[in-house]
C-alpha cells in the first residue's frame, strides 16, 4: 500500500501521472526541439547584436574593438542568463516553443542556466557555433547537446503547449557541416598571412630577414634622391637629393620601433614610423602646410598628406620605393605628385 498521495508502480496508475507527457516525451524531445532551437538562437542572437550596436552607438565613435566585443559578450550572458532564469525561455524560444530543461525534463536551476551561459564562448570556437553543434551531433538524438549543456546537465525541447516544427534528419548535420566548412574559410587565411617581423634588438650589419624576405633597414644616415614621375597641381617639381636618418626609438611604453625623418623645403625636420608591410616599409608622415596661393593679400596653404613605401636590399644598406603627395583646399583645387626614391646608406 502507497502513501496517501503518491502514486504505486502500475500501468493503470502511470496513465494518470500528472508528468506522463513529459516522461514520454523525454527521448524523442531534443530531437524534435533541432529545428525550433536554431530558430530561436538566430533570432535571440539578432535581438542581443541590435541592442549591442546600440548601445556601442551611445559611447561614441571612438569605441574600440575590444570594447565593442566585450559590451557584445556582457549582453548576450545577461540576456540569456536573465530570460532562461525566469520561465527557461528567451524571446526566441517562446516564439519558436522551446525551453531549456535538465536532462530529465525538470526546470533548470540558476546556476546550470550560469554554466550553459558562460560556455557558451566555448561552443562559439572557432566561428558559427561549430564546436557547440559538433557536440549536439555527438550526445545523439535523445540529448542534442551543446557543451554547455553537457557541461550544466541541460537540453532543449519542445514546449508541450507550442506547435512543433517538423525537424528533417539532414537538418543538424547539414549545419554543422556548413558551419565547420565556413570556420575553415575564415581561419585558415588568418593562419596563412604573412605577419610583420618584431622590431625586437638593434639591425645587425646584414640586416634582418622579415616575411617574403623583407629585409629590416639599417640604422644610421641615407643619402637619397627623388625623381618626379608625374605632378599634377604642383607646376614643376625638381628633382632633389635628400639626407635621411633612419633611427630607433623605444617610448617607456609601447614597443620599439624604426622611424625616418629628413629635412622637407621650408618645414624643417618631418619624422614618421617605418611600419613593416608584407614585402617593405610604409611610411606615413603628419599633415605638411605648403603656401599655395594668396587671397585678398592673405596667403592660402595646402594641407598635403605624404607617404612613402620603400623596399630595402643589399642587407638593410639600400632602398627603392615611391613617395605619392596628395593636397586639396578649396581655394587651390587638388594636387598631386609621384616621385621616385633610391638611397643609400652614408658611409
Amino acid at each position: 500500500m502507497s502513501d496517501a498521495g503518491s502514486y504505486p508502480l502500475t500501468t493503470d496508475a502511470l496513465l494518470d501521472h500528472p508528468d506522463l507527457a513529459r516522461l514520454a516525451s523525454a527521448v524523442d524531445a531534443p530531437q524534435a526541439a533541432v529545428r525550433a532551437r536554431l530558430n530561436a538562437i538566430i533570432l535571440d542572437l539578432v535581438l542581443v547584436g541590435f541592442v549591442s550596436t546600440l548601445l556601442v552607438g551611445a559611447l561614441g565613435s571612438s569605441v574600440s574593438p575590444t570594447t565593442r566585443a566585450v559590451t557584445f559578450i556582457a549582453l548576450q550572458f545577461s540576456y540569456f542568463f536573465v530570460w532562461e532564469l525566469r520561465s527557461g525561455q528567451t524571446i526566441g524560444k517562446r516564439i519558436f516553443h522551446v525551453r531549456v530543461t535538465t536532462s530529465s525534463g525538470a526546470p533548470a536551476t540558476w546556476r546550470a542556466i550560469a554554466v550553459r551561459n558562460v560556455l557558451r564562448l566555448v561552443d562559439a570556437l572557432p566561428f558559427l557555433n561549430a564546436s557547440g553543434l559538433i557536440s549536439m551531433i555527438r550526445t545523439g538524438p535523445a540529448r542534442r547537446q551543446r557543451i554547455g549543456d553537457v557541461a550544466a546537465g541541460t537540453t532543449i525541447v519542445l514546449d508541450p503547449a507550442g506547435k512543433p516544427l517538423r525537424t528533417p534528419s539532414w537538418l543538424l548535420p547539414a549545419a554543422t557541416i556548413l558551419a565547420t566548412l565556413l570556420s575553415l574559410a575564415i581561419i585558415i587565411p588568418i593562419l596563412e598571412a604573412p605577419h610583420p617581423a618584431p622590431l625586437g634588438g638593434s639591425a645587425a650589419a646584414g640586416g634582418l630577414a622579415g616575411a617574403g624576405g623583407r629585409q629590416s633597414p639599417v640604422e644610421g644616415v641615407w643619402r637619397a634622391s627623388s625623381q618626379t614621375i608625374s605632378s599634377i597641381g604642383y607646376g614643376n617639381e625638381a628633382d632633389h637629393t635628400a639626407r635621411w636618418t633612419i633611427g630607433r626609438s623605444c617610448p617607456p611604453k609601447g614597443l620599439c620601433g624604426l622611424s625616418l625623418s629628413y629635412e622637407a623645403a621650408g618645414e624643417g625636420t618631418v619624422r614618421a614610423k617605418l611600419l613593416a608591410e608584407p614585402g617593405g616599409w610604409v611610411a606615413v608622415f603628419p599633415l605638411l602646410s605648403f603656401q599655395c596661393g594668396e587671397t585678398d593679400g592673405q596667403p592660402v596653404y595646402w594641407q598635403q598628406h605624404t607617404i612613402i613605401a620603400l623596399r630595402f636590399t643589399d642587407g638593410g644598406r639600400a632602398a627603392e620605393g615611391e613617395e605619392r603627395d596628395v593636397s586639396q583646399t578649396p581655394r587651390c583645387g587638388y594636387g598631386t605628385s609621384l616621385k621616385r626614391w633610391t638611397a643609400s646608406l652614408a658611409q
